[in-house]
């Protein structure tokens, strides 16, 4: 339990989500790597003081149970022990290649039944007593200590370099974080995507709106574009949150783990890595 976190008045509460453990079996280029999630684990929920309680459950609705501890649910059916390159910009349409030219991948599909990424759901609340009426919270990332450390540490390796972790809050707008702020070796990258005969750069991505492919600019950010700062008793605010959150009110948070075939760094580098993924997040009360 966090103690003594202060800004004014303002206090604060963290959710720790221990997301995935993954581990590559088989690998050739970007576009048609083969890789396997070994394990999905649980959400974590902390309360920072009496007065603000960041709650977490598997279950939305009527069935919302908030507890410090709640699993990850998938939201599919499919077999979440396949996991293959995939290229978005919104996390509504993913697209993948089903077969390269000369080396190049120039067709695409969209992909159905997410059978190719993961997809997780878990639910939020944030409950707070003697509150001004209209207060609410304001929902960032937390990389602290107290929060299990950085939220992507490879165990081993370079997967971490070319994977994105999406989220989205009531299916509102989404935000795509990029997990690295590191790339492979000149020697371990590719670049084999091909869009009307012309080969995509660096940070770009493909959108399949409307049922045409196309380019796009990476939209995934660091990590610190939403993360707060530790200094001593008090924190330092990113220049706006995740999210504003209505007290009391349920919001349903989708969770989305893949790895983007546009990267460079998505080839035969990733092979057989693995990478332990923690997700926390902070609460501020803001009235």
């Amino acid at each position: 339990m966090k103690k003594g976190i202060q800004i004014g008045k303002i206090w604060g509460s963290a959710v720790t989500i221990l997301l995935l453990m993954i581990s590559l079996t088989a690998a050739t280029y970007a576009w048609f790597t083969v890789n396997r999630v070994v394990s999905t684990d649980k959400v974590d929920a902390r309360s920072g003081t009496e007065e603000l309680e960041l709650q977490v459950s598997a279950s939305g609705g009527s069935g919302f149970r908030g507890s410090e501890e709640a699993a990850i649910v998938q939201v599919n059916g499919t077999d979440r022990t396949a996991l293959m390159p995939v290229s978005t910009a919104d996390l509504k349409t993913f697209v993948y290649n089903p077969g390269t030219v000369d080396g190049n991948a120039s067709s695409f599909r969209q992909v159905t039944g997410e059978q190719y990424y993961y997809h997780g759901r878990v639910y939020l609340r944030a409950q707070a007593q003697g509150q001004p009426s209209g207060s609410r919270m304001a929902l960032y990332l937390d990389q602290s200590g107290d929060a299990g450390g950085n939220l992507a540490a490879a165990a081993s390796g370079q997967l971490l370099n070319a994977a994105r972790l999406g989220l989205t809050f009531d299916n509102g707008n989404p935000v795509i974080f990029s997990l690295s702020d590191k790339g492979n070796a000149s020697a371990d990258q590719v670049r084999n995507t091909v869009i009307g005969g012309t080969k995509l750069g660096d940070n770009m991505v493909l959108s399949g709106a409307g049922g045409t492919v196309r380019q796009t600019k990476d939209p995934s950010v660091s990590l610190e574009t939403y993360t707060i700062q530790m200094n001593g008793d008090n924190i330092v605010l990113p220049d706006k949150p995740l999210l504003y959150m209505e007290l009391g009110k349920i919001y349903t948070l989708d969770i989305y783990f893949y790895l983007e075939g546009c990267d460079p760094d998505c080839s035969n580098s990733v092979s057989y890595d693995g990478a332990d993924l923690h997700l926390a997040f902070y609460g501020i009360l803001d009235e």
